[in-house]
């Protein structure tokens, strides 16, 4: 339970809240660490932003299609 918190946590964080500068500091400081769990989960990073670019894309009204949310635990 705990590892897929890890998981969810950092990915919540690298795809919807941390900053490219957040992003480079990070690396900078636990580059080890951020390199693991980039790979680790890289194939969810990709789909994540897949989906992103996607929705970023639509040109439809607002409210039209549900605005994309982060990962939910659980």
């Amino acid at each position: 339970m705990e590892n897929n918190l890890d998981k969810s946590n950092f990915l919540n964080w690298y795809c919807w809240y941390a900053t490219q500068e957040e992003i480079e500091k990070a690396e900078q400081t636990n580059s080890g660490t951020i390199n693991r769990l980039m790979n680790e989960y890289s194939y969810e990073i990709g789909k994540i932003k897949t989906a992103k670019r996607f929705y970023d894309s639509l040109s439809l009204p607002k409210g039209i299609i549900q605005d994309f949310h982060p990962l939910n635990c659980g």
